[in-house]
């Protein structure tokens, strides 16, 4: 323990931010964990990932060692049906979202020193010269400034970095991604080469104005359990009406009556909508396409990634883009950091980095690896 903790403000409990909380806490900080929501888990437990990209190499050995690798074996050992699994020429770790949100509650509930603001928003960041002071944040009970040595946001779209008046952000452009859970399915419903044909009649549904715009380009995955499949609907994340899920839900139900393995088929949920790039920070320094087609490696390394480069290209649809057998790179800590500040940090899908950088370094197992060693990082610096 530290003789004096540091306390550190964390904006976001998903992945970066749930990394970086556990490895601040760990190390005797005291955590403010800010959450929008009452449900930790960020993009996994609320748009509905089931496979979480980025704690594997190419050969299907963990990348990053750490809060990473110990994520995925407590979900391993969490629930008999989570399981490595390959996507194309990527490993992934195929896990329930309910599962997940169960692991990192048990998790954070074991870290006295994590207090967990739920249902609570940023809503002013207090500064002194090149330093946060204060965190200013509005839940059910109002307002209430939280003092901190350290803010990180981890938010996915820099929520807290954007209240400093003089925020520079880098505007993202990536499709978005809606999920539906679909249970009661035959065995191997969409095994290849199933799901191609199911992705041809959707599309052919949409074609003949049976389906909306919206389901053009549908894709859909086997679940994590025998009877389950996901659907995924890649849109532009300023063309979502939210209200108008239920409306989605009832469509897609009686589309997939029609399909083979449906008949039996439902959707008891339907996720929040999942944004892949909400706009990224400036930063000490910026990740480039150039650094991870290279390999290249920092002395203030945070984390490696072998995760191809997978944009989702606004009116095209997915660019994947395949790094070469063995290959990895790494992430500096400078990205991290905002730019012309001390004690302000991102964790996660909001770095400093390029579009096509932030497109590979945005996965799931990759937020874990830099929150993790963000949080020994500010540790370290204020000590």
């Amino acid at each position: 323990m530290l003789n004096t903790p540091d306390t550190i403000a964390i904006v976001g409990a998903g992945a970066g931010g749930l990394a970086c909380a556990i490895s601040a806490a760990s190390a005797g900080a005291r955590v403010f964990l800010v959450e929008k929501t009452a449900r930790l888990g960020g993009t996994v437990t609320h748009s509905l990932i089931h496979t979480l990209g980025g704690l594997y190499d190419d050969s299907g050995e963990y990348i990053n060692a750490g809060l990473p690798m110990e994520l995925a074996e407590l979900l391993l050992r969490a629930d008999t049906h989570t399981r490595k699994r390959t996507m194309g020429k990527v490993w992934t770790l195929s896990a329930d979202p309910a599962v997940y949100e169960q692991v990192v509650e048990r998790w954070v509930a074991g870290l006295p020193n994590i207090t967990v603001l739920r249902d609570t928003y940023p809503i002013q960041v207090h500064t002194e010269g090149r330093r946060v002071k204060q965190l200013q944040v509005l839940g059910e009970s109002g307002k209430r400034r939280l003092p901190v040595d350290a803010l990180v946001d981890a938010t996915g779209t820099a929520e807290a970095v954007r209240l400093l008046e003089d925020c520079e952000m880098m505007p993202g452009d990536a499709l978005a991604g809606l999920i539906f859970q679909i249970r009661g399915t035959e065995e191997d419903a969409v095994k290849f080469p199933k799901n191609i044909g199911i992705r041809r009649m959707a599309q052919a549904a949409v074609e003949a104005g049976d389906l909306p715009q919206l389901f053009a380009g549908a894709w859909f995955d086997s679940g994590v359990y025998a009877d389950e499949v996901y659907a995924k609907l890649n849109i532009p994340s300023d063309g979502y009406d939210r209200s108008r899920a239920g409306d989605y839900r009832e469509i897609l139900a009686r589309f997939i009556k029609q399909l083979p393995g449906f008949a039996e088929a439902h959707i008891p949920q339907v996720g929040c909508l999942g944004i892949r790039d909400g706009g990224r920070i400036k930063g000490e320094y910026c990740l480039s396409l150039e650094d991870i087609k290279s390999g290249r490696e920092f002395a203030d390394s945070v984390g490696r990634c072998a995760w191809p480069v997978e944009y989702w290209e606004p009116r095209v649809g997915v660019r994947l883009d395949y790094l070469p057998p063995g290959h990895t790179y790494q992430i500096p800590l400078r990205s991290l950091k905002v730019a012309g500040m001390e004690n302000l940090w991102v964790a996660g899908k909001c770095l400093s980095a390029e579009k096509l950088a932030q497109a590979s370094a945005r996965v799931v197992g990759t937020c874990w690896a830099m929150g993790d060693a963000l949080g020994k990082a500010i540790i370290r610096q204020n000590n």
